[in-house]
C-alpha cells in the first residue's frame, strides 16, 4: 500500500523554516516539512504503508500566480535543491533513515515537464523552451507534448543542456534520498523517448533497483497503456479504475464498468497499475461520493482488494473533502477532535488498516490474476488467484439482498471471501461464437456505418473508428465488455447513442445492443 502526501499539508516538524505562513488561506503555506513527515511515521506503519510518496520537494516558486499559491511543488525552480521551506538535507536523511527503520520505502516526485511560472530562465535560457504557447487542442499529439501546460514554460528536452540538467539533477537525488521509485509528473506531455532515455541511465545508477512510475491522467485504458509501453514505465496510475470506482460506488453506475477495466488488463502484471480513489488533481472520495461515509469505506474496500497497488492519499483517514483545488488539498488533522469526528476517524483508520492487513496476508490479494465471474446491474464476482490461494470479491452495490453461488450478501456491501472453505463454487463463463445485433437504431442514411464501440480492442478501445460493423459474427472471451452503438456517418461524423453504457459477459449465442 503506497501513502501519498503533499508535504506542506502533512505536519509541521519545525516552525523555524516556516517562512512567511497562513493558516487560514487556502492558496498560502502552511509550515509542513520533512521532519513533520518524520515524526508521523508510526502512523503510516500501523495503517499498513508499505511505500510513501511525497508530492516535490525540490526548490520551488513560493508567491501565488494569479491568486493560485505555490505550497503544492509543482511549480519547480531549481529541479537539483531541496526546498529550504521543507528542512536541509540533514532532515531529508533523518526521514529515509525512520523509513527505512519501518520498512517503508521512499517515492519521489520528479517534474520533468515544465518550470514554475514567470521562471527566470525562460529570458536567461531561451533556448531551453519551446515557447509554443499554450495548449488549444488537446488532441494533437505534438501539441499537448511541445506547448504549454496551463501557462507553465515547456521544458525542450530535446536539447542536450536541458536533458544533461535533468538527468544531474535527478541522479543527485538518488544520492540523497535512495528512492525505491520516482513518480514522474504530466507523461502525456514529455516526449517518450526522453523518458525512455533517462529512465535506461537511472536504473543503471540505482544499483538497488529503481521503478519509474507514469501519471498519464486518461480515462481511456488504451492512451493509459501506450503512453506506459512508449516510455518504459514500471508502472502507471489508474485513471481509468479511478473514475470507474467512483461512479459506481458514489453515482450507482453500471458495476460491469469495474470488472470490465480489469479483464481489459488481464494481460499485465498486477503491479503495473497503482490504484486509487482521489488525489490532490481530483474530487477527494468524500465528497464524490456526496458525503456519504459507507460509500467511502465500499470505495476503500474494494480498492484494497482488487489488483493493482493501491494507493490513500492524505486526509482519507478522518475524511477530507473538496471538489476542486484548493480545497482538495487541505491539512492532514493530527488532533480529531471528541464525538462524532473522531469517532469515524477512528474507525476509518481500523478498517485501512485491517483491509491492509489481510491483503498482505494473501499473496491472491496482493499480486493475484483477475477474472470476473458474473456480473448484474449493481453487482460482480471477481476472482483472484495465486496458485493454491483464491479470493473472490463480491461486491453488492444494490438497495436488496444478493443470491449467488448458493449463499445471500447484504446490500451496499463487499465481501472477500476463500471460496473453498466457504463452500462456494461458481460457474464457469464460456467462451464461444455470438452474432452481435443492434435493437431500435434509427434509420442509416447511404454512406452511413452502424458500429459497436467499446472499451476492448474487439470494438475499438472506445475509438469510434476502430469499431464493429454490426451486424458482426464474433468469438466472445468469458470476460466483461462495455460498450455503445455509433452511427458513423458518410460524411465521418459520429453519432452516439443516447444513455448509458451497455454491459455484458463474454459467452455464447445472440447478444443485441439497444440504442437508447
Amino acid at each position: 500500500m503506497i501513502y501519498f502526501l503533499l508535504v506542506d499539508r502533512f505536519a509541521n516538524g519545525d516552525p523555524g523554516n516556516d517562512g512567511a505562513v497562513n493558516g487560514s488561506d487556502p492558496q498560502a503555506f502552511h509550515g509542513g516539512d520533512l521532519q513533520g513527515v518524520t515524526a508521523h511515521l508510526d502512523h503510516l506503519r500501523d495503517l499498513g504503508v508499505e511505500q510513501l510518496w511525497l508530492g516535490p520537494i525540490a526548490e520551488l516558486r513560493d508567491e501565488p500566480f494569479f491568486a493560485h499559491g505555490a505550497f503544492h511543488g509543482y511549480w519547480t525552480k531549481a529541479l537539483d535543491r531541496l526546498e529550504p521551506r521543507f528542512g536541509s538535507e540533514a532532515d531529508l536523511a533523518s526521514l529515509v533513515t525512520g523509513l527505512r527503520e519501518r520498512r517503508i520505502g521512499l517515492v519521489l516526485d520528479m517534474v520533468y515537464n515544465h518550470v514554475a511560472p514567470e521562471h527566470p530562465w525562460v529570458a536567461e535560457r531561451p533556448h531551453w523552451f519551446h515557447h509554443a504557447g499554450p495548449i488549444v487542442n488537446w488532441h494533437d499529439a505534438d501539441e499537448v507534448v511541445t506547448h504549454d501546460v496551463h501557462g507553465l514554460p515547456d521544458l525542450a528536452q530535446e536539447q542536450p543542456e536541458v536533458l544533461a540538467y535533468l538527468r544531474a539533477a535527478s541522479l543527485r537525488w538518488l544520492t540523497l534520498a535512495e528512492p525505491a521509485a520516482l513518480r514522474l509528473d504530466a507523461v502525456r506531455h514529455l516526449d517518450p523517448a526522453f523518458l525512455a532515455s533517462l529512465g535506461t541511465d537511472l536504473r543503471a545508477a540505482a544499483p538497488a533497483g529503481l521503478q519509474l512510475w507514469g501519471e498519464v491522467f486518461d480515462g481511456n485504458v488504451a492512451t493509459v497503456l501506450a503512453a506506459r509501453e512508449a516510455a518504459g514505465l514500471d508502472a502507471v496510475f489508474d485513471f481509468p479504475l479511478h473514475y470507474a470506482l467512483a461512479d459506481v460506488v458514489c453515482d450507482d453506475a453500471p458495476a460491469v464498468a469495474i470488472p470490465a477495466l480489469l479483464d481489459r488488463t488481464a494481460h499485465l502484471p498486477p503491479d503495473t497499475f497503482l490504484t486509487f480513489l482521489d488525489n490532490h488533481d481530483t474530487p477527494r472520495i468524500t465528497t464524490r461520493c456526496h458525503d456519504d461515509a459507507h460509500r467511502v469505506d465500499l470505495a476503500l474496500e474494494l480498492l484494497l482488494a482488487l489488483r493493482g497497488r493501491p494507493m490513500i492519499t492524505w486526509g482519507t483517514e478522518w475524511g477530507v473533502r473538496g471538489a476542486g483545488e484548493p480545497e482538495n488539498r487541505a491539512d492532514m488533522r493530527w488532533a480529531p477532535g471528541a464525538g462524532p469526528e473522531h469517532e469515524a476517524y477512528r474507525a476509518r483508520t481500523a478498517l485501512i488498516r485491517s483491509r491492509a492487513g489481510a491483503r498482505a496476508a494473501s499473496s491472491a490479494l496482493r499480486a493475484g490474476d483477475s477474472r470476473t465471474l458474473a456480473v448484474g446491474e449493481h453487482w460482480f464476482v471477481i476472482e483472484r488467484r495465486a496458485e493454491d490461494d483464491v479470493r473472490w470479491i463480491v461486491y453488492n452495490g444494490g438497495d436488496s439482498e444478493l443470491r449467488y453461488a448458493g449463499t445471500t450478501w447484504a446490500a451496499r456491501s463487499v465481501h472477500v471471501v476463500e471460496p473453498r472453505g466457504a463452500g462456494l463454487r461458481a460457474a464457469t463463463p464460456r467462451s464461444g461464437p455470438a452474432l452481435l445485433t443492434a435493437i431500435g437504431a434509427p434509420p442509416l442514411a447511404a454512406g452511413d456505418r452502424l458500429r459497436l464501440v467499446g472499451g476492448s480492442p474487439l470494438v475499438g478501445d472506445w475509438d469510434a473508428a476502430r469499431g464493429l460493423d454490426l451486424p458482426a459474427r464474433v468469438v466472445l472471451d468469458p470476460v466483461a465488455y462495455t460498450w455503445k452503438l455509433v452511427i458513423v456517418r458518410a460524411d465521418g461524423s459520429v453519432e452516439w447513442a443516447p444513455g448509458a453504457n451497455q454491459a455484458q459477459l463474454g459467452g455464447r449465442g445472440r447478444v443485441s445492443v439497444r440504442w437508447e
